[in-house]
């Protein structure tokens, strides 16, 4: 199975996707498009212009956040038909949350700049199910919570096979801060692996904010990779793996 997850500004640069998901081979025959910061162009949902893009054997799914700069700004899943069968889609919202204990430095730093409205989407499958996150951009302990909120409403649901979850934890700052290892941490208690791990940058910056993890019946061996394309800030982030046996 081959997964994408791409946060793509907005769609400021729609074009240079467009013609990045119809030209780059890295794209073709991709099972899953995990996207972030997917908005509206001429009334048309960004997600149905990629999956258009990518081939008549695409559907998807995009559900607003909100309003950014006077733009939508919202996760999408794009999938291929016969290997992602859906049967529903639901939004998890990551804003609301208990406040848990923080420093009183983050406390300050998140009544500066408030928390924005995030969500993740969730389509699942008998087979297969798949969580499209975008955390927030402020706030270390608020972002653990968020991905907290994803783990927990997977041990919500009934069991499934595989559980894949892309998207981007915002996880500026040094690699190997305290907090991105309690994130760490909480996905590896709930048995995610974390197929990105090996990859340093995913953004024009040089940090790592972006990851696919997954969850069930993942056999050894995978690989992951991004690509150096300008139609955003950030790279898309690529892993590809075999079902079978964990």
């Amino acid at each position: 199975m081959r997964v994408c997850t791409w946060n793509i500004l907005l769609g400021l640069r729609l074009d240079a996707v467009l013609a990045a998901v119809r030209t780059l081979p890295d794209f073709h025959d991709l099972d899953l498009l995990a996207l972030q910061e997917a908005s509206v162009h001429d009334g048309r949902p960004d997600a149905e212009a990629i999956a258009e893009a990518m081939g008549p054997d695409y559907s998807c799914f995009q559900a607003t956040a909100q309003l950014f700069r006077g733009r939508e700004q919202g996760n999408a899943l794009i999938w291929r038909r016969g290997t992602f069968e859906r049967r529903a889609t639901r939004v998890v919202s990551l804003s609301d949350l208990p406040m848990p204990p923080m420093s009183r430095t983050e406390r300050a730093l998140l009544r500066a700049m408030p928390p924005q409205r995030r969500i993740a989407i969730s389509a699942e499958s008998p087979e297969l199910r798949v969580y499209v996150m975008h955390l927030d951009l402020m706030g270390f302990t608020h972002k653990l919570e968020q991905f907290r909120a994803i783990i927990d409403d997977m041990a919500a649901r009934p069991s499934v096979p595989l559980t894949v979850l892309a998207g981007d934890l915002n996880t500026f700052g040094p690699p190997r801060l305290q907090l991105w290892r309690r994130i760490r941490a909480a996905a590896h208690q709930a048995s995610l692996v974390e197929l990105t791990r090996g990859l340093r940058r995913t953004h024009w910056t040089g940090q790592k904010l972006d990851a696919i993890y997954v969850h069930g019946s993942v056999a050894a061996g995978s690989r992951a990779w991004t690509l150096n394309v300008r139609a955003s800030d950030h790279l898309p982030l690529f892993a590809e793996f075999y079902l079978g046996t964990a």
